[in-house]
């Protein structure tokens, strides 16, 4: 049994808590903390540090009199109402009582973690300030939650980056290391983000703090999707029946996130490409969602997501009956439409359309059959559109392109990717410049594509050369959030580090 657990602060992870305690009884062995902590010799324990197991055995395993129990951990200590908020009640009842039990599945498995294109931080993450306040009003800090939620940039009390420790979450072999001056400093993260960026992220913030601290409702997946089609109708943006104007929405999703932050926030769009994931997000379907879109998604509708929560009606998908009652005689009709003809000997049906506008639609609506019988059909054929000569708009199109890929290397600002879809952009062609008809212009395409780690160097030496311009002081970090990286790409951290050594 153990004899003491030190006090709990808000919003405290369950991993803090036993590093805190590892600490405090001077304990070195990790095996001889789990067995003592959970009575077991292997480490379901500490299965993970987000999603921790065995809650059930450390309650029994704490003082009589203690009030804790695994439901309070589960709720309040880890990172299972962010990541289970936008499943089936089934789903996280399931995922709940593996973390109780210790059923021995993968809850990053279960959430979703694994097979999502939406990556968790590599590393404990942390606000300096609050760091700075624990350590001069409690004497010591703490690993919070919020900061752990994928892609929060922010500190929303500070309004200053959060930082990573040198605590790994992925590495099973990881220690219980306390949030303390070995593993955080007071020293503040260059913000090199532009205010837009802060305001929208800080905004995300807000909403996954609600997951974090105040809701415990769940909602049917098929629930979400008709509340997302019902607020997508309200903005144009959807049918009356509930049919998504997929276009429009690209467009204006677009419009609303910076392709910038959309990366950032391992949400880039590619709307040249039929399966990117804002397209997949709004079909009703069994697949995860990461609940980072979920937000991004909301925050686009202008919706907090509580009014998801809070919601019990939605409607989606419809049928609408439109009942179309003739308010003409037919026969009055009929000689209308006779007299129209008459007056307009040689017309064609088109002709007559545009002659006759309401006439005309009254009577191939209400009358077809008859309408067919009486109305003349074009006796000559439009002249055949010249054939286009693809040998010469060949040349044109590699001339053309030849010039966008210069203009894209030498564009101030940060890189461009030299791809099909960028250099179509700069040309301003419309999709007929994919034509297979242009040899040679696909072929140049094939050849200056360029692929993504090319394209990840090019950003990092942009982002040193800006710096030392700058005058500011260049950390893998740092190089990183300049050149617009997320944190938990290990190949891109990688390349900086290449790309410093050579600088230096």
């Amino acid at each position: 049994m153990i004899n003491f657990l030190p006090l709990i602060y808000q919003d405290e992870l369950f991993f803090s808590v036993i590093c805190r305690y590892k600490q405090m009884c001077g304990m070195v062995s990790k095996r001889a903390l789990e067995l003592d902590l959970f009575q077991i010799h292997n480490r379901m324990g500490r299965k993970s540090v987000l999603f921790p197991q065995n809650l059930i055995t450390f309650v029994a395993n704490l003082p009589p009199n203690s009030k804790l129990s695994a439901q309070e951990i589960i709720l309040n200590h880890t990172m299972y109402p962010f990541y289970t908020a936008f499943l089936s009640n089934e789903k996280s009842d399931s995922i709940f009582k593996s973390m109780a039990e210790g059923l021995g599945k993968s809850i990053e498995n279960m959430v979703g973690m694994s097979g999502s294109k939406v990556k968790s931080n590599n590393y404990l993450k942390y606000c300096p300030l609050c760091f700075k306040e624990d350590m001069e009003q409690l004497g010591e800090s703490y690993w919070r939650r919020l900061p752990q939620v994928p892609c929060a940039f922010y500190c929303p009390k500070h309004h200053v980056l959060y930082k990573n420790s040198n605590v790994l979450i992925t590495d099973s072999r990881v220690d219980y290391l306390c949030a303390d001056e070995d593993t955080c400093n007071t020293d503040l993260a260059v913000d090199v983000y532009p205010n837009q960026f802060k305001e929208l992220n800080l905004k995300y913030i807000e909403n996954a703090s609600y997951l974090l601290f105040h809701n415990q409702k769940r909602r049917d997946p098929s629930f979400i999707i008709k509340f997302y089609i019902d607020k997508l109708r309200e903005r144009g943006l959807a049918s009356m029946g509930g049919s998504l104007y997929i276009n429009k929405l690209l467009e204006a999703f677009l419009r609303f996130y910076p392709s910038n932050y959309l990366e950032l926030m391992q949400s880039s769009i590619d709307i040249e490409k039929e399966g990117n994931w804002l397209r997949l997000f709004v079909r009703n379907n069994n697949k995860n969602r990461s609940p980072l879109r979920h937000l991004l998604f909301l925050q686009f509708l202008n919706v907090g997501v509580e009014e998801l929560f809070e919601s019990n009606k939605v409607i989606g998908k419809q049928t609408i009956v439109v009942n179309r009652t003739p308010s003409y005689s037919i026969e009055e009709r009929r000689k209308e439409w006779l007299k129209l003809i008459e007056e307009n000997p040689g017309a064609n049906r088109s002709e007559l359309k545009r002659i006759g506008k309401g006439l005309h639609t009254w009577i191939y609506t209400h009358d077809r059959r008859w309408y067919d019988e009486v109305t003349p059909i074009a006796k000559t054929r439009k002249k055949k559109a010249e054939t286009v000569d693809w040998g010469k708009r060949d040349d044109e199109c590699l001339a053309l392109a030849k010039k966008a890929v210069k203009r894209l290397l030498h564009k101030e600002g940060k890189p461009i990717r030299i791809i099909p879809s960028n250099i179509r952009r700069e040309i301003g062609a419309k999709r007929w410049f994919y034509s297979e008809k242009l040899v040679k212009t696909q072929q140049y395409l094939k050849e200056v594509t360029e692929d993504i780690e090319s394209y990840r160097v090019r950003k990092i030496k942009w982002a040193i050369d800006e710096m030392v311009k700058r005058g500011e002081k260049l950390t893998v970090y740092k190089v990183q959030l300049y050149a617009g990286f997320s944190g938990g790409i290990k190949e891109v951290r990688s390349l900086i580090e290449q790309e410093l050594a050579r600088y230096y």
